[in-house]
């Protein structure tokens, strides 16, 4: 596992995991989710040092969305704090690119785009608005953001409403009243940029299930979709996402036996869907 860095378009210095393939055929792109980070996500390093051993390279790309909060120095030097806590949704077209763009210039000719939780919105999100030249989706996890934060917060409709407020009078970076979920720290801007009506990181709107999934419906390449047997009901409904997949031409779910959200004591199993999924590219 390599160490490595890439500077995205708007000049924030990123970092990343590298583990790599000595064939130069395909390159697994990895997006963490929420509050994520290499070191938490150990799945994550599994699937990297089987992925690697088969000749299929995988980086683990770091959004500035990693861990709770950061600081990231941007090219002139200046340290710059962001986290889960103060990232904006919209933001991360610019860290997906810039991991797909590394995995090109790493030499790889084609690349599956892979998202755990939050990243799966980040990374159908990227599709959605890019088109990007990447062969297949892996789903680990895919989340209903909003659905979710509502079974479990009592305050959603007030937080909004606070956090619009502060955004409006120019406080975006004033934390949230309370912990969402009792356990989550926001920014306004962040809550506000999330949660609100129409919020672009709302796209496996699951719970709420729409006639339409909008961005989901122009995926038209392979996706690989999986859970943990003991998640939440949301995360279970894979076969809902399927449906909604209309112009996807193989999608491919499964849910995991007796594991979590982090795929706990069943690492190398979710290492060996995807690396079964991975063979209708030739590998």
């Amino acid at each position: 596992m390599d160490f490595i860095y890439e500077y995205t378009g708007d000049g924030l210095r990123l970092q990343g995991t590298y583990f790599e393939s000595i064939k130069k055929d395909i390159c697994v792109v990895f997006i963490h989710g929420m509050y994520a980070n290499v070191i938490e996500n150990y799945f994550a390093v599994v699937w990297g040092r089987k992925l690697a051993g088969c000749n299929i390279g995988f980086l683990y790309g770091h959004t500035r969305g990693y861990s709770n909060t950061n600081a990231i120095v941007d090219k002139n030097g200046v340290s710059v704090t962001i986290g889960t806590t103060f990232e904006i949704f919209e933001d991360c077209l610019l860290d997906v690119d810039m991991w797909i763009r590394k995995a090109y210039k790493l030499g790889y000719k084609h690349i599956v785009l892979a998202g755990h939780s939050f990243g799966c919105c980040k990374i159908l999100y990227y599709y959605y608005i890019k088109r990007p030249d990447v062969a297949g989706i892996i789903l680990a996890s895919p989340p209903d953001m909003q659905g979710l934060t509502r079974m479990y917060e009592a305050d959603y409709d007030l937080l909004l409403e606070e956090t619009e407020k502060n955004v409006k009078e120019g406080m975006p970076q004033k934390l949230t009243g309370k912990l969402v979920e009792n356990y989550m720290p926001f920014s306004s801007a962040t809550f506000y940029n999330l949660y609100k009506p129409g919020s672009n990181a709302d796209n496996f709107p699951v719970i709420r299930n729409p006639e339409h999934f909008g961005q989901l419906e122009t995926v038209d390449i392979p996706i690989l979709a999986f859970a943990g047997e003991n998640e939440e009901s949301p995360y279970l409904q894979l076969d809902l996402l399927k449906k909604k997949a209309i112009r996807c031409p193989d999608f491919r779910w499964r849910i995991i036996d007796n594991t979590n959200h982090i795929y706990y004591g069943k690492e190398d199993e979710t290492a060996e869907v995807c690396l079964d999924w991975l063979r209708i590219f030739g590998t």
